[in-house]
């Protein structure tokens, strides 16, 4: 195993200038929505299915199955929204591609559009993106006149109007359910599923949701064909990855590898340039915040959703945060509590209030006022976070704290009431 990166979604950027359309369409761009055009929706559906390509935003739901999902759904007008939130903490790739190729991200909204019958399609953009949204609105203004968005796009009969939306700057807007609740001018909130987005999303109608990098793979799959794709990464989790490393490291970077092909430990020094400190990894959280820490022979997992869920934790976005030796990881769950705290939706209690006490509780261990029942208490309140939340951020969030409990015990007891300070 190697750590070396597979430039595949990554090979324009800095090599072509971004938002212009005739220099991207000059490198081969567009020829997959026409080969997508010419073969008809069905087929497109069944490659990418093939494919296997499975969702980067988080869930990992097979993607072709999402498109055919949402077509065979009789009400109309179906959407497509692209999911471009982007507030996992320790996540940035989203951005890059926003910002360094934005004609592959709209060819593959404008091939997963055709394919599941939708449309109007809408990207939403998180709050942090204003200047990025502003040039996409000129970008999408430029496909139309050339055609590419419109009635009749290509002269295929086929026609799509794409809008962009900015965000409120909340976490839990990034979740499919309050994000739809979010476009309708309502609260961001989850709502209990089913009915799922294919079958009753935005306004009560069939919608498809897909992350920024999930469509950013869709050209390449559709003209290269499903094989190639397939050649890549791991039989079942194929492609390539972009990994967000940040943390202690001396450069925070989005690198793009084939999926499996390095582990987290061989990553940080290969792509990051080693830890911050110089000093050894005393762990990671594989998938964004809300993941798990992994810590000692966890660290030689390779970087794939089945790998790193055998290893305790979630692959997630793939925003791989860094922890050196002698960062304290109680001070880490504190600063990551306090974060997921404030964005917490409120609609469940487990949620709200479970977000409230595990800080609470956090904040007295790390000032040393910390009694033994506490970490009891932490662990009740997070399994029933986790067992009791209706979205997956309720689920998610008492995970860190919970890990931390399991591998740094001694850290946490250090901080009781009447401790030996040693440990820190």
């Amino acid at each position: 195993m190697s750590a070396a990166e597979t430039k595949v979604l990554t090979r324009r950027i800095g090599v072509i200038t971004p938002f212009d359309l005739a220099a991207y369409r000059a490198d081969g761009g567009y020829a997959a929505l026409e080969k997508a055009l010419s073969a008809g929706r069905d087929a497109v559906t069944q490659e990418v299915k093939r494919s296997g390509l499975l969702g980067r935003g988080g869930a990992g739901f097979p993607t072709g199955l999402k498109w055919e999902m949402t077509a065979r759904e009789g009400a109309e007008p179906k959407y497509l929204l692209c999911n471009a939130d982007e507030g996992e903490l320790g996540t940035h790739k989203d951005r890059l591609l926003l910002g360094g190729d934005p004609c592959r991200v709209l060819e593959g909204m404008t091939i997963a559009a055709y394919a599941a019958g939708a449309a109007k399609g809408i990207i939403y953009f998180n709050e942090e993106f204003r200047a990025l949204a502003e040039q996409w609105e000129r970008l999408i203004r430029q496909a139309e006149e050339e055609g590419l968005l419109g009635e009749d796009i290509m002269g295929s009969g086929f026609g799509l109007t794409v809008k962009t939306c900015l965000g409120r700057g909340l976490y839990i807007a990034g979740e499919e359910m309050a994000l739809i609740s979010s476009l309708e001018g309502k609260r961001p909130t989850s709502r209990p599923k089913p009915p799922f987005p294919t079958q009753a999303g935005l306004f009560g109608l069939p919608t498809c949701i897909n992350n920024v990098e999930t469509l950013a793979n869709v050209p390449d799959i559709v003209w290269r064909g499903a094989d190639w794709f397939l050649s890549m990464g791991l039989p079942d989790d194929p492609g390539t990855r972009l990994v967000s490393l940040s943390g202690d490291v001396k450069e925070q970077c989005v690198c793009e590898i084939a999926v499996g092909s390095c582990t987290l430990a061989e990553a940080v020094p290969a792509f990051a340039g080693g830890t911050r400190g110089g000093r050894p990894v005393r762990a990671v959280q594989p998938g964004g915040g809300t993941s798990a820490f992994l810590a000692g022979g966890a660290l030689d997992t390779p970087i794939a959703s089945r790998p790193i869920a055998e290893a305790g934790s979630s692959l997630g976005t793939a925003g791989v945060t860094v922890y050196e030796e002698g960062h304290s990881l109680v001070d880490a769950v504190v600063s990551i509590m306090e974060y997921y705290g404030r964005e917490s939706c409120g609609r469940c209690a487990p949620c709200r209030i479970g977000t409230v006490r595990m800080l609470e509780i956090l904040k007295l261990i790390q000032a040393g006022a910390g009694k033994p029942e506490h970490l009891e208490q932490l662990r009740r309140i997070g399994r029933a976070c986790v067992l009791g939340s209706t979205c997956g951020m309720g689920e998610a969030f008492p995970q860190p704290v919970l890990s931390a409990l399991k591998l740094f015990p001694e850290e946490f007891e250090s901080r009781l009431v009447g401790a030996s300070r040693a440990v820190r």
